[in-house]
């Protein structure tokens, strides 16, 4: 449920000649929306490219927009991508080879391609007339693997810091195969290096100690071909007249998807509702779960690979 675009600076400074296009993008690009930008280069060097671009004799509201519009970006919806920028080439010929290195979905230039590219779509200056269309940030999923799969498969691989939320997660295989084909995702067909994943789960009396749960997961995946670099279980406690846990989510830097049922496979007449949260909700959830402020630790084990 993420859809990532890989943004020409020259797109940039269009964007930002029009107020409406502004908050367009911001719309369109804040975290309960699944739209992305994919990192070529060093933000910074990208950063810089994109206010030369632009130039000094612009009016002070828009080098104040672009600003704000490249922070937002960095702060917001940025993944964290380095397929690299070769200056022999152009933004295009940039972009078709980081596709090719690890696929992307859009590619947002200012002049029109003039050739296609299998799998992209295009945007293009001239479109931001037309506003920018809003993409559906929620989906019924069908509670087979298969489905599952397909709706986090691009919210996994692109993302950098991972946390899944199943307060109820066991060893059970209707619990347990989900989690490690999703933790399989997050390497699969990823631009991002290092990825960290975390899996937290309520401490209960009727479930294993968490290193054999980690073993449980561990046994089914090679992680020197995933480019995981960690992989964290932790079982919490709920707080006197605090936070209940029991809802279930996935959590990264670039957004949160809420399922309404669980993370566990059931037959295939099941269906969930997954829904990105607004970015309210989002920090708030991040607050709890990503930073633990709402619970307390009883076990936890940590893997680097």
């Amino acid at each position: 449920m993420l859809v990532e675009h890989l943004v020409e600076p020259e797109f940039l400074t269009e964007v930002v000649t029009s107020r409406r296009n502004f908050n367009d993008f911001l719309r369109e690009f804040s975290r309960q929306s699944p739209r992305v930008v994919g990192k070529l280069q060093k933000f910074s060097k990208f950063r810089r490219k994109t206010l030369q671009v632009q130039g000094e004799e612009v009016n002070e509201d828009q080098q104040t927009m672009l600003i704000e519009l490249l922070q937002f970006i960095e702060e917001t919806c940025l993944v964290n991508r380095n397929s690299g920028i070769d200056g022999n080439l152009s933004f295009l010929e940039n972009c078709i080879n980081a596709h090719q290195q690890s696929p992307s979905h859009v590619f947002c230039l200012n002049e029109p391609a003039g050739q296609a590219v299998r799998g992209i779509d295009f945007i293009y200056s001239a479109d931001l007339n037309d506003g920018i269309r809003s993409l559906p940030n929620q989906r019924l999923v069908q509670k087979s693997l298969d489905e599952m799969v397909q709706a986090t498969a691009d919210f996994l691989r692109l993302s950098s810091r991972i946390t899944f939320v199943d307060p109820y997660f066991s060893h059970r295989p209707a619990m347990l195969n989900p989690m490690v084909k999703f933790i399989e995702l997050c390497g699969a067909n990823s631009p991002v290096e290092s990825k960290e994943i975390t899996i937290l789960l309520k401490d209960r009396a009727d479930v294993p100690s968490i290193q054999f749960l980690m073993n449980a997961i561990t046994t089914h995946i090679d992680f020197n071909s995933t480019g995981i670099a960690s992989l964290t279980l932790t079982s919490l406690i709920e707080r006197d007249n605090g936070e209940a846990l029991h809802n279930r989510y996935i959590i990264s830097e670039l957004g949160a998807l809420h399922w309404g049922i669980g993370l566990d496979e059931r037959n295939s007449e099941v269906n969930d509702d997954v829904v990105m949260l607004n970015d309210e909700i989002f920090s708030k959830r991040s607050e709890q779960y990503c930073e633990l402020k709402a619970f307390d630790v009883k076990e936890s084990v940590t893997l680097k690979f």
